[in-house]
């Protein structure tokens, strides 16, 4: 997922060219990082993205600028990180209800470290608490306007907004390695009635639980602080 403002871009582009796709600068100064939460200011669009998870639904909050060209991307098709090459991908957007859907093929980087050429087919179900003004798929910087699902290398779709300053979309989506079926049982379990504030709260709480385990001993003020 990316967000932008402006001019529609459905490549990610390149650290050293970020113009030439949707990836945008930040500084460091304006990057939040806490167990659970994760927060940045994407320079180049004045949006601030923020990110927080139950055990298999991602949540995704963006908060634009007054913008009548505000875009939510799912760049499914699309090396990201260490997804590592992708092999195929399908992607689909109903806008009845505002969900999304599809799986992607991958080789992801971590596998082939012990199972040289396996693949890795990860499905997915979101759901999106805005309806777009405009929509349509894309294969790489080839766009498809009104079009609602794609398949292949490359593909993905793009949400536009009308937004209002400050005013926030959020996306959530369920993930599983088995199905479509249990993609949309775990968005459902997890976080059918969560929004992002309440996922983030959640998610601090269980590592503040976790991390309130640990029992410190040590006599040492500077060996307890490392």
């Amino acid at each position: 997922f990316a967000a932008m403002t402006g001019e529609l871009k459905t490549v990610p582009g390149t650290l050293e060219d970020p113009d030439a796709g949707y990836r945008s600068r930040f500084d460091r100064k304006d990057e939040v990082a806490e167990p659970g939460y994760y927060r940045v200011l994407l320079k180049d669009y004045d949006v601030t993205a923020e990110l927080t998870a139950t055990k298999r639904v991602g949540f995704h909050k963006y908060t634009f600028p007054k913008s009548d060209s505000a875009y939510v991307i799912f760049d499914v098709g699309n090396e990201l990180g260490e997804s590592g090459d992708v092999k195929d991908a399908f992607v689909s957007f109903d806008n009845e209800n505002n969900t999304i859907e599809g799986w992607v093929i991958t080789y992801p980087k971590y596998v082939q470290t012990y199972q040289p050429g396996a693949e890795v087919k990860m499905y997915f179900s979101g759901v999106v608490n805005k309806e777009p003004v405009a929509l349509g798929t894309f294969q790489n910087d080839e766009q498809f306007v009104n079009e609602r699902s794609r398949q292949g290398k490359g593909v993905g779709v793009y949400l536009q907004f009308k937004t209002t300053d400050h005013e926030a979309v959020e996306v959530k989506a369920g993930f599983s390695y088995t199905s479509l079926k249990n993609a949309r049982a775990n968005l459902q379990a997890e976080a059918g009635f969560l929004n992002f504030d309440e996922a983030k709260e959640q998610a601090q709480g269980v590592w503040a639980r976790e991390l309130g385990k640990i029992e410190v001993t040590a006599s040492s003020r500077e060996n307890k602080n490392r």
